[in-house]
């Protein structure tokens, strides 16, 4: 389990699976990608130091980074990126 995040590897430590606590990560994401959205409807100035990109590719990439972390890794016929349909 050395290729996982530091993060994850505490959790698994504390008898969490990796991609288990990857799953309560990328909620707290969304939760978090949702609340400021919603806030700044009512408010455009609030949450001024969120920190990250608002876009649904930004989040996005942080989930699949997140599991990624865990240790995750994409079923064979997604890695081999030059057989991709365009």
């Amino acid at each position: 389990m050395t290729d996982i995040s530091p993060l994850a590897q505490q959790a698994y430590e504390l008898g969490y699976a990796p991609i288990a606590f990857a799953e309560m990560s990328v909620r707290v994401l969304i939760e978090a990608h949702a609340n400021v959205i919603e806030g700044r409807k009512l408010n455009p100035d609030a949450f001024p130091d969120f920190p990250v990109e608002l876009t649904a590719s930004a989040l996005a990439s942080r989930i699949v980074g997140t599991l990624l972390d865990a240790g995750w890794t994409a079923p064979g016929e997604l890695v081999d990126l030059s057989r991709r349909p365009s």
